[in-house]
């Protein structure tokens, strides 16, 4: 096996320079702050709507939703190419 050495010297340079990084600074009784995006809170509110709404659902919802969640984790739950497509359509075309 061969290697063959580094032809362009700026290749070099740039992994130089990434290594000269400075030293951070401790602040005595800094904190540390977290932002969230507006993206990542929508999807929060998002998600908590979705919580709640399962809260909504009647106990023969429930247990219907628990028994397909069941079908799928056991490798039971099949559903044809042609019904999705279906629905797919159908929700398209009802907008």
């Amino acid at each position: 096996m061969k290697i063959n050495p580094i032809l362009n010297p700026n290749i070099l340079k740039s992994y130089q320079a990434v290594g000269q990084v400075s030293p951070v600074k401790k602040v005595a009784g800094g904190r540390d702050e977290v932002t969230f995006s507006d993206e990542a809170l929508s999807f929060s509110k998002a998600m908590e709507e979705a919580k709640g709404a399962m809260e909504l659902r009647s106990p023969e919802e429930k247990a219907h939703i628990a028994d397909i969640t069941g079908a799928i984790r056991r490798g039971e739950y099949k559903i044809g190419s042609d019904l999705i497509a279906d629905k797919i359509l159908e929700s398209v075309l009802k907008r």
